[in-house]
């Protein structure tokens, strides 16, 4: 998919900076719901866009503020969701592909609660996930709502200083920008496709019947 072209998302960035609090904001949107988010690759395209950033290319003022609210508003999309369709949330993918997620989502919540909202922006693994579960767990809105407001803007504040630091300490000029936020959105996607890879695998050998001792 070509939204998903590591080279045309930090091309796209560069040659429109005027629309990148939108690109941002549908990028990060995306990654927030629960049945995509895990194809979406928000978070390098942050440090894209941070590394942008530091060329003088992007205005830190418009990436913070889409990168913040798409967050915010995709996960207040998959908090509804959870909470509306509460048991039946085992059906949605990537609770019907992988039953041991929605547990360990479960727990997670039930352990930390709101905070639960804010540490899961930070894990890719809990992004797209924990606010559904935690609208299925009955949390109230209001406390949801602070927790993910809160982390939406601190999670956008970090990835985008991350890249704004990779850029600004490397005295990149733009084309060499474009091209470390290539390198960075396609280093995510082959991590992201081997984490997968290795835990089908390891779901794959623990289901398998252990052989009968002789």
């Amino acid at each position: 998919m070509e939204v998903l072209n590591p080279q045309h998302l930090a091309e796209l960035m560069a040659t429109h900076p005027h629309y990148v609090a939108a690109l941002l904001f549908t990028i990060v949107f995306l990654e927030a719901l629960i049945a995509v988010g895990y194809l979406i690759p928000a978070g390098t395209v942050l440090f894209s866009a941070g590394a942008l950033m530091a060329s003088g290319t992007v205005s830190p003022q418009a990436a913070i503020l889409g990168a913040s609210l798409g967050a915010a508003a995709g996960s207040s999309v998959s908090y509804l969701a959870g909470a509306r369709l509460s048991t039946r949330l085992e059906r949605i993918w990537p609770f019907t592909r992988y039953p041991a997620l929605l547990e360990r989502n479960r727990s997670f919540v039930r352990r930390h609660g709101g905070k639960s909202v804010f540490l899961g922006r930070f894990t890719k693994a809990l992004r797209p996930t924990v606010p559904a579960v935690a609208g299925m767990l009955g949390m109230s809105y209001r406390r949801f709502t602070f927790f993910n407001l809160s982390g939406c803007l601190a999670w956008s504040l970090v990835y985008l200083g991350i890249g704004f630091l990779l850029g600004s300490s490397a005295g990149f000029n733009p084309q060499q920008t474009i091209q470390l936020s290539a390198f960075l959105l396609t280093a995510t996607l082959l991590f992201a496709m081997t984490a997968m890879m290795v835990r089908q695998r390891r779901a794959r050998l623990a289901e398998r019947p252990l052989d009968d001792d002789r």
